[in-house]
């Protein structure tokens, strides 16, 4: 922790959130029950995700579990804790507000795996931007062993899972293990649990070394292409860049190649 860094607990502390510098820390903190999700817990990190948005100082988001047993086993299926309680009054599920805020947000997210990912945690982390893993990791959609299917998440890794991974996984329930998904591209890195924190500082290290104007437009667009036809990207992307020449990070990127040094990033 930061010296200028303190925690704040969301959810009845459930979650903490800690701004480290420019690095937005958040933990789920319920290591007693794998950090399952409960729907205060959903609407507190969709609450995060959307002030993050709106903070220009953010350059990383870091996502992971308290303890080391459990990034996030999905939904708290605990009677009178779980989020499965239909209500016809609610026309957007909490998870899909989390994903739809997590989905939104500009700033770079980086999955910090500490331990089992499965069900609505495997897509809580496939929201994410990037993914550094534990090599002792589970990756998995149990939801048929219980009568249900991972119906949500689907929205979310049915383009990061190739497709006869995706069936089996989602029509079996069976886990993979980290270096499957590492091998499938769902992961950055796998290390041993002792190296995670390093491993994790060090892409957070190049992060905040990038352009932070260049990297939210950036997300901003690769987020707005993935529907269109070629022709389309093309467009959009010949138009988008345009703006991005004439930001002061642009010149300031330009400035510093040319004069050997390393930049220093307005952020405009």
């Amino acid at each position: 922790m930061s010296e200028n860094s303190s925690i704040v607990q969301q959810a009845g502390g459930d979650l903490l959130v800690e701004q480290r510098g420019a690095v937005l820390w958040l933990t789920l903190n319920r290591p007693q029950r794998r950090n399952a999700l409960t729907d205060a817990v959903m609407l507190a990190l969709r609450d995060e995700f959307l002030a993050a948005a709106r903070n220009p100082e953010l350059r990383v988001i870091v996502l992971t579990g308290a303890g080391d047993k459990a990034f996030c086993a999905g939904a708290d299926l605990t009677p009178g804790d779980t989020p499965f309680k239909p209500k016809v009054d609610r026309l957007q599920t909490p998870m899909g507000e989390l994903f739809r805020a997590v989905h939104d947000c500009t700033v770079p997210v980086l999955a910090r795996v500490n331990g089992v990912c499965v069900a609505g945690g495997l897509g809580l982390f496939g929201m994410c931007d990037m993914a550094v893993s534990v090599d002792t990791a589970q990756f998995g959609m149990p939801e048929v062993k219980i009568g249900l299917f991972p119906m949500q998440i689907l929205s979310v890794l049915r383009d990061l899972i190739p497709p006869r991974m995706l069936n089996e996984m989602c029509m079996t329930g069976k886990p993979i293990n980290a270096q499957t998904a590492h091998a499938l591209g769902l992961l950055n890195r796998i290390v041993p649990a002792a190296e995670l924190d390093a491993a994790v500082d060090a892409l957070v290290a190049d992060l905040v070394a990038a352009s932070p104007m260049a990297v939210r437009r950036g997300k901003y667009a690769m987020r707005a292409v993935a529907s269109m036809s070629f022709p389309e990207m093309m467009s959009f992307t010949e138009t988008a860049l345009v703006p991005m020449i004439q930001t002061e990070d642009a010149r300031e990127g330009l400035a510093a190649f040319n004069e050997r040094r390393s930049p220093q990033w307005p952020g405009r």
